[in-house]
């Protein structure tokens, strides 16, 4: 299969790696005044969500506010709001299972089951930290989820925030017969379906890095 044979043409660099990505986030989070803490919180099946806690005694009664991060992105994307919305009450924010440095599983191919996943981790880390109730901001990827766990369990959600989120249509099982789908789309189709979504920004190699930074300091910027 032509799919298969591609990769052996490519350049021959990994440009991700755990160190990698820990050294991205800690640039992007230079410009953080407050004080935070650091944890892996584990959930089911020996999986971790990575978490930024910000606390301050003086709104430590108040209901936190946890930030879900779009595709692609992770903590590092509320670099720029973690400052003004923690002097407010206490802020957290993960990296959501699959991304940035939380565990990376192996999803179900179906995607009413993965979103399932998604909001079963979201839940079992609540859990685990206790909380009673949270307000939810999510944005993109992160706002379809914060609406997702919102459906199911309605008692944990105190508010949501959603920013530019995500959206589906109902898929058609039928296609038009008046609109037939032409055979080369096709085969396109079939060709990249095993690509993941970012192997384009992985594909420039060591540029990678600083173009995804540079990616979410621009989202970060557009929504304070």
């Amino acid at each position: 299969s032509i799919v298969w044979w591609i990769p052996n043409w490519l350049p021959s660099w990994c440009p991700t790696s755990k160190n990698q990505l820990k050294a991205a986030e800690e640039q992007m989070l230079r410009c953080v005044s407050s004080s935070f803490t650091k944890q892996f919180v584990p959930i089911s099946d020996n999986n971790l969500l990575w978490t930024l806690s910000f606390h301050s005694d003086s709104h430590r009664y108040k209901t936190p506010m946890v930030l879900l991060h779009g595709f692609g992105c992770g903590v590092g994307l509320w670099a720029q709001n973690v400052d003004v919305l923690s002097q407010l009450r206490p802020v957290l924010a993960l990296d959501l299972l699959g991304f940035g440095l939380s565990s990376r599983p192996q999803l179900s191919s179906d995607p009413q089951k993965a979103e399932e996943q998604f909001v079963e981790s979201i839940e079992q880390w609540r859990r685990t930290l206790g909380l009673e109730a949270m307000i939810l901001v999510g944005h993109n990827l992160g706002g379809y989820l914060a609406m997702s766990y919102a459906i199911k369990y309605p008692d944990r959600v105190k508010h949501m925030i959603l920013v530019e989120p995500w959206g589906f249509p109902e898929s058609s099982e039928e296609s038009d017969p008046d609109r037939p789908m032409p055979v080369w789309i096709k085969a396109l189709g079939a060709m990249f379906t095993p690509f993941n979504p970012l192997a384009g920004l992985r594909l420039v190699g060591p540029l990678g890095e600083t173009e995804e930074i540079t990616e979410n300091i621009v989202h970060t910027q557009n929504m304070t």
